[in-house]
């Protein structure tokens, strides 16, 4: 049974204590290399004792009899008749346990819901509630049109995740996952568990206004939105008691729960649940300081469909100045955390916001993007898995340039006359993503960057991406240009990354490398790539892909941007200390013309490339600057 290195998984501070509160600048001790310092011992149901089918190792995406091509490590145990199980030796005490599962769509979809037993040392101890509400969307890469919920060719999204607080579990029990008679599902695909020590819930601290005194109480059953909005607008410091609340109508006009300034909190992300339609926050002001911590997040998003249904966001929105989103835990949103989304509603850009100690798992877009001048901010000790988009992303985009470009490709009526006139926002700059874990984003990439300067993405981990790259640096989306101070990639880990994504139907589908540099609008420059594990990454290890006329292929795309394309060069790009491993085809890849400018390599190394070590297509020896310490390719 393989068990997550425990030096990975040391004891995470998110909603451990009271003192979390009481300090809620205090930064976590991170004493781990690479990825999110987690509380949890993630089982991977294939390396547990069964007596049922277990499936895989497979990297087919986009088919019903390879479900585990989206499960971790791309296997999984599959129970397909009463009697079968899957069981582990706990390591740990425990007290919460996260199972990853996919059960079937209904014909017609929608999901079904079914039972699954938990056992304990030999007893059924709890029945754990499955749906597939949640999972299941068809037509492959089809975004925006809620007819992606509708059973249909090319299935993907199979897993859905269910938690539950149990009574104590020692260490050295045996936990099981068991099919009972009374567990109907035509059948339950096991990916993993996760076991870990809650901590109890939080107290109320001095100085808060608990939403009990607005007619707001957990576990009623009644709509809150509308009282919830009112109470953030009455008190500096709004308490959430344990339980679960409902937000499902705001009347009023509100989008979502405006934020003016205050904090809000919960008794823990195990304990204050806020679900529905409308458990999304936004902060309102330009320099308005919104506090947000100690609480999960489930919305009812079952597809990405806002074109159709409107946002459906976690948080949304400019984050104002220096303000703080902690210890929470999202599920069930199109984007967990968008930051500074489009104008005409933003009037300057988010500045100095902190992310920190969240869990972010099943949703249809991205997990955090950082938009439109956000600056300045921190992502850090972050886990999310099963994104539906970039995990993390870093998006500078100029507005006026997006404007003209979507101008071009959809006509005049594609934006509002105050969307048309909105300014430009300034470019990303000083961003810092570090010790965050992403595990199978089924679209797009775990760690990307559109544009700007001075950005940075460290200490972290990538496993296992279905169709994207696993970083991803692109000149792409109407960014503000690469510029100096250098944007730069340190110490991260990517494992069977890179995937295949557009252009499947002709004969030379888009095969995207693990670490991918695109010039899709322009030159990508003032890169630095350092101390890099790719490892069985899909298809090729490093890619360098071009784009412009030779290669447009029925894409609508304004003039001034091909010719861009046509111009691209890489400047100013270092690779150093970079290791491929068991490439599914080239350790290095250039395509499309990509081999335009110069890169450096030093230290880049390359083993069990298993169709070649370099394919260099029409590149120069100009393009590849070789320094010391290169070997294999």
């Amino acid at each position: 049974m393989r068990v997550n290195n425990p030096t990975r998984w040391r004891a995470w501070l998110a909603s451990a204590a009271a003192g979390v509160l009481a300090c809620a600048a205090a930064q976590p001790a991170l004493a781990i290399s690479r990825g999110a310092n987690v509380p949890w011992t993630e089982y991977q149901a294939e390396d547990g004792q069964t007596n049922a089918q277990i499936l895989g190792p497979s990297r087919q995406k986009w088919d019903a009899n390879h479900i585990e091509a989206e499960a971790i490590g791309r296997k999984a145990v599959r129970l397909n008749k009463t009697g079968d199980y899957v069981s582990f030796t706990n390591q740990k005490a425990a007290n919460a346990i996260v199972v990853r599962y996919s059960i079937p769509d209904s014909a017609g979809g929608g999901g079904i819901d079914a039972t699954l037993g938990l056992y304990i040392n030999g007893t059924r101890v709890r029945t754990l509630p499955l749906t597939s509400r949640y999972a299941w969307s068809y037509l492959g890469g089809k975004i925006g049109d809620p007819v992606v919920d509708v059973p249909g060719p090319q299935p993907h999204t199979f897993f859905d995740e269910v938690r539950m607080l149990v009574d104590p579990i020692p260490q050295g029990a045996t936990v099981m996952l068991k099919r009972d008679a009374q567990d109907s599902a035509p059948f339950y695909v096991i990916d993993l568990v996760d076991l870990e020590q809650a901590p109890p819930p939080l107290t109320m601290p001095e100085g808060f206004t608990s939403v009990t005194q607005f007619g707001i109480f957990p576990d009623d059953g009644v709509d809150h939105a509308d009282d919830i909005l009112r109470a953030m607008r009455s008190t500096a410091k709004l308490w959430f008691p344990a339980g679960n609340y409902l937000a499902n109508v705001i009347h009023g006009g509100n989008v979502g729960l405006d934020n003016p300034g205050i904090e809000i909190r919960g008794a823990g992300m195990w304990h204050t649940n806020i679900r529905g339609a409308k458990s999304m926050f936004f902060c309102y002001g330009a320099t308005a300081r919104c506090v947000f911590g100690d609480f999960s997040i489930f919305g009812e998003s079952k597809a990405r469909d806002e074109e159709a249904n409107g946002p459906q966001k976690a948080f949304a929105g400019p984050m104002g100045k220096n303000s703080l989103i902690e210890n929470v835990w999202i599920e069930h949103k199109v984007a967990a955390i968008w930051v500074g989304n489009d104008p005409p509603y933003q009037t300057q850009p988010t500045d100095g916001l902190v992310i920190r100690n969240c869990r972010i798992r099943n949703t249809y877009a991205d997990g955090v993007n950082l938009d439109n001048g956000t600056s300045n901010s921190i992502v850090e000790n972050c886990h999310m898995r099963n994104t539906g988009d970039d995990a993390v992303a870093i998006w500078a985009i100029q507005w006026t340039k997006w404007v003209a470009y979507k101008t071009y490709e959809f006509g005049p009526n594609f934006f509002t006359d105050e969307q048309r006139n909105a300014p430009d926002q300034g470019i990303g700059h000083g961003n810092i993503v570090r010790h965050v874990s992403v595990q199978m984003p089924w679209r797009a990439n775990c760690f990307a960057v559109y544009g700007g300067a001075d950005n940075m993405f460290r200490d972290s981990t990538c496993e296992d991406v279905l169709t994207y790259p696993g970083i991803l640096i692109d000149h792409e989306f109407s960014p503000y240009p690469f510029a100096k101070p250098r944007t730069t990639f340190q110490n991260i880990s990517l494992t069977r990354a890179g995937g295949t994504m557009f252009r499947e139907d002709g004969p030379n589908p888009w095969h995207h490398g693990a670490l991918k540099f695109y010039l899709r609008e322009g030159s990508i420059s003032d890169i630095y790539v350092n101390d890099l594990d790719i490892i069985e990454p899909t298809y090729a290890g490093i890619e360098f892909r071009g784009f412009g006329t030779p290669y447009v292929q029925g894409e609508r795309i304004p003039p001034y941007a091909l010719q861009a394309a046509d111009n691209a060069t890489m400047t100013r790009v270092k690779l150093e200390n970079v290791h491929v491993k068991r490439a599914g085809t080239y350790g290095i890849e250039v395509a499309d013309g990509g081999g335009r400018g110069s890169v450096r390599f030093v230290g880049v190394t390359v083993a069990g490339s298993k169709v070649a070590p370099l394919q260099r297509e029409n590149a120069p020896d100009s393009f590849f600057d070789k320094g010391a310490g290169n070997k294999g390719w």
